[in-house]
């Protein structure tokens, strides 16, 4: 076997281990982007499901903030009854402004811990929006790799190769 002859066959064997390369590179990408597109679906679902339990929480903190207020309420109206004053009577006595304010700046306390609690679960939410749409994007990228035409592409690119240093080994005319 001549010179020419060994480099068409190194010609050929560059050829086949570019194209099984070019194959194997295109699905290793394919297949990192659809790993990387459910990892991206899995936190958006955790997101959501952290929106639902920041909600709950909320929930929780305001019904416990409601209990205090009673107890606040309840605390004063013993004071005030202690120190002689009426309670009960509605108007505007010292003790009913006294338990109305009370009652509204726990109202308030209320309001805003549902703000809070609610701009934290609009992030986790946003966050989840976020991670569907890096999803969508990994989708696409892992829709767009062609293992086969990859190494389609790679086997015709090396086809002139192939044919010169056939030629040149006098494989054919």
């Amino acid at each position: 076997m001549g010179l020419a002859e060994i480099a068409a066959v190194a010609a050929i064997g560059s050829a086949v281990v570019g194209t099984v390369g070019a194959y194997q590179q295109s699905q290793a990408a394919k297949s990192q982007a659809n790993y990387q597109r459910q990892v991206a679906e899995n936190n958006a679902v955790i997101a959501q499901q952290n929106a639902t339990r920041i909600r709950q929480q909320a929930e929780v903190a305001e019904d416990e903030q409601r209990e205090r207020i009673a107890a606040t309420k309840g605390a004063a109206k013993a004071r005030l009854a202690a120190n002689g004053l009426l309670v009960d009577d509605p108007g505007y006595t010292t003790a009913s402004l006294s338990l109305q304010d009370i009652a509204q700046f726990g109202a308030l306390d209320i309001l805003t811990l549902r703000y809070n609690y609610e701009q934290e679960a609009r992030v986790a939410e946003i966050q989840g929006s976020n991670y569907q749409a890096q999803a969508g994007l990994f989708g696409l990228q892992a829709a767009a790799q062609s293992p086969g035409f990859a190494a389609a592409g790679t086997l015709l690119s090396s086809a002139g190769k192939v044919y010169g240093a056939g030629k040149e080994a006098k494989w054919w005319g």
